[in-house]
C-alpha cells in the first residue's frame, strides 16, 4: 500500500528513532510469549541512521546444461540487512535502552559487571533488539505534533507545545498517524559499539549492526512485531505503536570535550616510551567489537543461533601531544623482563553541573602500540593503542566496565518510567496499544 501522503523529500526534521525488545522471550525453541503493545522507548540525540539491504548477497542462481541464462533463483540463508546508528553521548539513557550494562561501576568505583553482561549471558531482552524509524509528514518537526501536550512540572497539562518538547503526554491525532511512515528492523544484533572523544567535538557514539528483517509500514497504527521466530516466520506477538517523540528529559543537552578526563593507574612501562601521566590528550576512542558467527542447521530457514565471537578485545585509541618520555628499553620485551605490564584506564565525563555522567574503565589494559610523529616546526604527536579482553560477567579484575548517570545504583537513580517486570522479566514501561486501538497504561496484567 502506498503512503497516504506524497512527499517532495525526506529530511532529518521528520525522523525519530525508537528501540524495543524483540518479544522473543527465553530460549528460541520455547513458545513465543506475547509482547503486544509495548510502546518502544525513543533514542535521543540521534544524528545519523542508515541501513542497507543486500538482496543479491543471499541469492543463488539455478542454472543447468542446455540453457545459457539462469532458469531461476533462490535465496539461501539470512539476508541480514546492515545498519548504522549514531548519536551524541547523553546520560546513558540510550545505552540502557539498547541493552548495555549501565551500572557496572558503583559510586565508590567498585567494578560489578561487564559492559555487555546481558549480551554475554544471552539475555533475550538484551542480545537482540528491534529498531523503529518514524517519518512524519513533510515540513513538520517529528517532535512537535498537534496532539501533544506538555506538563508545566506541577501536574498541569495542556501547555502549548513547541519544537522543543521534553515530556509529551498527548497522543497523535488520526491525521498525524495516517501521514507517518515507519521502518522497523527486527532481531537487531549490534556488531560494534564505539564512543569517540576529541578536542573541539561533541562526544558521540556510533553503532554498527545487522538485522534479520525489515518491514515498511505506511501509517503509525497497529504495527506488527518485525521480529522473526526460529523458523524464519514473523513472530506475531500483537501490535504496537510509536509514541509522540521528544527531545527527552535527560539532564544534559550534550556533553563537552573539556569535561572529559583520562587517567592511568600506571603512567609508565618498563620498556619506556610515553609518560602517560603528562601528555596533552587530543582524542580518545573506545571500540567494543561484537561480531557473531551464525550457526545453521538443516531444517531451519534461519540461523539457529548467533553466538558472540571470542575473545572480545576492547581497544582504546589515544592521540596526544607528547610532553615527556618515560625511561626504558624495548629489548626488555624480547628478554622477558617486560611486556606483561598492565594499566587500568579510566575515562570520566562530567556534565555542566559538575556531576559524573559517564565512567568507562578498561581493567588490566595492555599497551599494543605507540607511534611517534614529528614534522618541521610542528608538535610531536603520539598515537597509543591499548586493549583489554572482556571476561565472564562474574570476572571483575579484567575487562570493560561502564556506568552512566541514569543507572540504578550508579551516579543517580533511574527515572521511574524505565522498567517494570512481570513473570520475572523486565520490560520498558510505556503505553499499551491493543488491537481495538484502545490506549491504556502498560502493566503486568497487560503483558500477560
Amino acid at each position: 500500500m502506498a503512503s497516504n501522503q506524497s512527499r517532495t523529500r525526506v529530511i532529518s526534521q521528520s525522523k525519530a528513532v525508537y528501540v524495543s525488545n524483540t518479544g522473543l522471550i527465553g530460549d528460541l525453541s520455547a513458545p513465543i510469549q506475547a509482547l503486544s503493545g509495548v510502546k518502544p522507548p525513543q533514542l535521543h540525540r540521534v544524528d545519523t541512521f542508515s541501513f542497507d539491504i543486500d538482496i543479491a548477497g543471499g541469492r543463488q542462481d539455478i542454472r543447468e546444461f542446455g540453457q545459457l541464462a539462469r532458469i531461476g533463483t533462490i535465496t539461501l540463508g539470512d539476508l541480514n540487512p546492515s545498519f548504522s546508528l549514531g548519536y551524541f553521548l547523553g546520560d546513558g539513557e540510550n545505552e540502557f535502552n539498547l541493552g548495555f550494562q549501565t551500572n557496572g561501576i558503583t559510586n565508590s568505583n567498585v567494578l560489578k559487571s561487564q559492559f555487555i553482561s546481558g549480551i554475554l549471558a544471552e539475555d533475550p531482552n538484551k542480545r537482540e533488539k528491534n529498531l523503529f524509524v518514524l517519518t512524519s509528514a513533510e515540513g513538520k518537526d517529528a517532535f512537535a505534533t498537534d496532539g501533544s501536550t506538555v506538563s508545566d512540572g506541577n501536574g498541569k497539562e495542556g501547555i502549548n507545545q513547541g519544537s522543543f518538547i521534553t515530556d509529551p503526554t498527548g497522543t497523535y491525532t488520526t491525521a498525524e498517524l495516517q501521514s507517518q511512515d515507519v521502518v522497523s528492523l527486527g532481531n537487531c544484533n549490534f556488531e560494534s559499539y564505539t564512543v569517540n572523544f576529541a578536542v573541539g567535538e561533541i562526544p558521540r557514539v556510533d553503532i554498527e549492526g545487522t538485522a534479520e528483517n525489515i518491514t515498511f509500514d505506511t501509517g503509525n497504527s497497529g504495527l506488527y512485531n518485525p521480529s522473526l521466530n526460529k523458523e524464519g516466520g514473523r513472530a506475531d506477538t500483537g501490535q504496537l505503536m510509536l509514541g509522540v517523540p521528544s527531545t527527552g528529559n535527560m539532564d544534559v543537552l550534550v556533553l563537552r570535550p573539556e569535561d572529559v578526563t583520562l587517567t592511568f593507574s600506571d603512567g609508565d612501562f618498563t620498556f619506556g616510551g610515553t609518560d602517560l601521566t603528562d601528555m596533552h590528550v587530543q582524542s580518545a576512542s573506545i571500540e567494543v567489537p561484537l561480531s557473531r558467527t551464525p550457526i545453521e542447521a538443516l531444517g531451519s530457514a534461519k540461523a539457529v543461533a548467533k553466538p558472540l565471537d571470542f575473545p572480545i578485545n576492547v581497544t582504546m585509541s589515544v592521540s596526544a601531544l607528547l610532553k615527556n618520555f618515560s625511561e626504558g628499553q624495548i629489548d626488555k620485551i624480547l628478554t622477558g623482563a617486560a611486556g606483561n605490564e598492565t594499566t587500568n584506564i579510566t575515562l570520566n565525563v562530567k556534565g555542566e553541573d559538575g556531576k559524573d555522567k559517564h565512567r568507562y574503565i578498561l581493567q588490566k589494559a595492555v599497551l599494543d602500540s605507540q607511534g611517534f610523529s614529528q614534522g618541521l616546526d610542528d608538535n610531536e604527536t603520539i598515537e597509543l593503542t591499548f586493549s583489554t579482553q572482556i571476561g565472564g560477567d562474574n570476572q571483575t579484575d579484567q575487562g570493560f566496565f561502564y556506568s552512566g548517570a541514569c543507572t540504578a545504583g550508579g551516579v543517580t537513580n533511574l527515572p521511574d518510567n524505565y522498567g517494570t517486570s512481570f513473570g520475572g522479566r523486565n520490560f520498558p514501561r510505556g503505553y499499551f496499544y491493543k488491537k481495538n486501538q484502545v490506549k491504556g497504561k502498560y502493566s503486568a496484567s497487560d503483558g500477560s
